[in-house]
């Protein structure tokens, strides 16, 4: 799965989890993980494009 696809697939994870009928708690883990996977493949795809 190529970095942009997993942007991609994380993006929809991210809409969808305020629907998900998680604990607010679980929820904001998700989105604390779902966050720091996004910054570290935008970061990777930058230096990789430099």
């Amino acid at each position: 799965m190529s970095r942009s696809s997993v942007l991609l697939l994380l993006g929809v994870l991210i809409i969808l989890t305020p629907f998900s009928g998680l604990p607010i708690a679980a929820r904001t883990l998700f989105l604390v993980v779902f966050g720091a996977c996004i910054f570290g493949i935008g970061l990777s795809l930058r230096v990789h494009r430099e």
